[in-house]
């Protein structure tokens, strides 16, 4: 990646990450209580007022962000009870696709917080060798991690557009580290992250190669309080480091710490799940590729303990003895 680009280059890679599939993809799901009802059916929880007490939301608007999910075909309407008629919330096809998202998210936010994370699963266990296990990304060709330095992206040219999907208005809240207090007990997480556009694009950004101020200004077309604000609070969270690479006038880049790196795989599996149900197959404006091809990147999720690949209806959160 570069530690500079040109104002051309800025502006392409700003054209490339605003109409990504991924800004597609948060778009739709990209919503503080639409991520939380989703983490919540995984966890299984499928009634309204068990959502409604984990997720933290108020009535009206866990109703109108069940609505959109059921509307787009990632969740559906189950009855549970005949009379009075009930429903319960379940995962469709399309909704369960986000598991690889669901687990990177689970992992990021063990790695970086901890014991701060209350209202996730503690461990998770893979049934096959009956072990606690980290998810690791793999490619499905070479079989070697992927880490940011192996996946490269470049522009899809047989891209047409077109592949913009229904989007639902959602109001957002300043989101400071100091102020924000998740329900769960922990400060700034994922959910702040992929819940705001600003701070989700930004960090899309430098996964792309920005590092200065004007070149996110230019590339994704911030308002300047906005972007200083929203760098402020992504480098006083730990995923960027400030700094000086000129000194009369003092400047800045901002350079992505392990913590921010370690964001590619929410970034892939949102992707991945863009590019199979939103798009039809049809594919989005980016290609990421692995270092080991030039095709289209395949990957896996696998266990960190027998290194075969994860199914959800293989794992549990619940202890074991081993």
């Amino acid at each position: 990646m570069m530690a500079n680009q040109s104002q051309e280059q800025a502006k392409a890679t700003g054209e490339l990450i605003l109409n990504s599939v991924v800004a597609q993809c948060l778009g739709l799901l990209g919503d503080r209580w639409t991520l939380l009802t989703i983490r919540d059916l995984f966890l299984g929880r499928h009634r309204f007022e068990e959502l409604l007490q984990h997720t933290g939301a108020v009535r009206s608007t866990l109703a109108n962000r069940l609505k959109v999910l059921v509307e787009q075909g990632i969740v559906y309407r189950n009855p549970y009870q005949i009379a009075p008629l009930r429903y319960e919330y379940r995962l469709t096809p399309k909704g369960l696709g986000l598991y690889d998202f669901a687990l990177s998210v689970w992992s990021w936010e063990h790695t970086w917080h901890g014991d701060e994370v209350i209202d996730l699963p503690p461990r998770l266990v893979h049934r096959k060798c009956n072990k606690p296990f980290m998810p690791v990304c793999k490619c499905t060709l070479c079989e070697q991690n992927i880490t940011a330095s192996t996946v490269s992206n470049r522009p899809n040219p047989s891209y047409s557009g077109g592949n913009q999907v229904a989007l639902f208005s959602k109001r957002r809240s300043k989101v400071t580290v100091s102020s924000h207090k998740a329900k769960d007990g922990s400060l700034f997480h994922a959910i702040d992250i992929l819940g705001d556009r600003w701070n989700n694009l930004i960090l899309g950004g430098a996964l792309y190669g920005l590092r200065r101020y004007d070149d996110f200004q230019r590339g994704l077309g911030i308002s300047t309080n906005i972007l200083a604000d929203r760098l402020k609070l992504l480098v006083e969270a730990g995923l960027f480091e400030r700094v000086a690479y000129q000194n009369a006038p003092k400047r800045y880049q901002y350079n992505l710490t392990q913590k921010g790196w370690d964001y590619l795989p929410i970034a892939m599996a949102l992707h991945k799940w863009a590019e199979k149900w939103l798009t039809q197959g049809r594919g989005g404006n980016v290609i990421l590729s692995h270092h080991c091809q030039n095709a289209p990147i395949q990957f896996v999720f696998c266990c960190s303990a027998c290194g075969s690949a994860v199914d959800p209806h293989d794992v549990t959160a619940n202890p074991v003895d081993i």
